[in-house]
């Protein structure tokens, strides 16, 4: 995540730009990547194939805490 936009260790939700296609669903704002400026996020997956599949997507974040 990007610091600025939101803070580290917050809890957040992450889903669809519609809410219902997908979900990836809680996670912890815990890693700062260098090419990650304003509002991109980027996500843990277990396996390379993982994230290959899941690829790019637009996303709502909501900041809980």
């Amino acid at each position: 995540v990007d610091p600025k936009v939101i803070p580290l260790g917050s809890l957040v939700y992450i889903t669809s730009v519609d809410g219902k296609s997908w979900s990836y669903g809680p996670a912890y704002a815990h890693d700062v990547g260098g090419g990650i400026k304003g509002n991109s996020i980027d996500l843990y997956f277990n396996t390379l194939s993982q994230c290959y599949s899941f690829g790019r997507r637009m996303c709502t974040v909501y900041v809980l805490g």
